[in-house]
């Protein structure tokens, strides 16, 4: 599909806080949200602000195909995030999507595992959506810095998900990183495991998950000129075959099998 037939304009709904630096930006777009797959992003530039040039990557939170609603949640970390918070109702957004690849369901009934850090657990939330509706059961595990950007717990829990949440200096819930509580709960089972967050966690969960034997995705952060597989500014390193080589997270990912990924220092 070219880039052209992606290219959509949506208005906004709401952009309201979800905690500290966090927001969620609601708009509807037909198209977009009757065709996106949990796991997939769009890349949103916002009109009439020609000084941010390049597009920004979002993944998307959830949609509702019978109204039409697209949420993505966003952490403000630069120029182009901080103006994003200025979004009201009824502004316009130019965007392309739904771009990449998601995750994959399970084929049939499965307990499945879903770990999330940060604002990485938003695309989560579709995901735990569609496994609850396909009657698999649904456990997340969530890491956040501290307890002023805790959020989304509700939305796992509205889904029927058993939820527990670590903070990285105890302020709410288990004491940690996210990854420190991994091995602990896969007593619980498991049939595939589903993984989003910041490079350096998803290197430790992956590694937890290798070891327990448990199948599983992870959907990768990487920075991205273009988003449509043509700068190759989002290359990872993916074993195919018993051999390394380089794919784009903006297309062939940004999910991969954990047992395909191959880290810088390991390639």
């Amino acid at each position: 599909m070219q880039e052209s037939d992606l290219h959509r304009k949506a208005s906004v709904i709401s952009n309201a806080a979800l905690c500290a630096d966090h927001y969620l930006l609601a708009f509807r777009e037909d198209r977009l949200a009757n065709t996106s797959h949990p796991g997939q992003f769009i890349n949103l530039r916002i009109d009439n602000r020609e000084e941010l040039l390049l597009r920004r990557p979002f993944s998307i939170a959830r949609v509702e195909p019978q109204t039409s609603l697209v949420e993505v949640a966003y952490r403000v970390v630069g120029k182009g995030t901080a103006a994003m918070t200025s979004l009201k109702a009824g502004d316009t957004l130019d965007l392309i999507g739904p771009l990449g690849r998601g995750f994959r369901l399970p084929d049939k009934r499965e307990n499945c595992l879903l770990i999330g850090g940060g604002v990485g657990l938003a695309p989560l939330w579709g995901l735990a959506d569609r496994l609850s509706r396909n009657q698999n059961g649904v456990f997340a595990l969530l890491g956040f810095r501290s307890k002023d950007v805790v959020f989304g717990i509700e939305v796992f829990r509205g889904y029927g998900a058993e939820v527990v949440a670590a903070t990285d200096d105890g302020s709410y819930g288990l004491k940690g990183f996210v990854s420190d509580h991994v091995e602990g709960n896969l007593k619980r089972s498991f049939d595939r495991a589903y993984v989003c967050g910041p490079p350096l966690m998803i290197r430790a969960i992956v590694s937890v998950l290798r070891k327990a034997g448990i199948k599983g995705e992870a959907s990768v952060e990487e920075k991205m000129g273009c988003g449509f597989g043509v700068c190759l500014s989002c290359a990872v390193n993916v074993k195919k075959n018993g051999v390394v080589e380089k794919q784009r997270a903006c297309t062939e990912g940004p999910v991969f099998d954990i047992d395909d990924m191959v880290w810088d220092d390991e390639a």
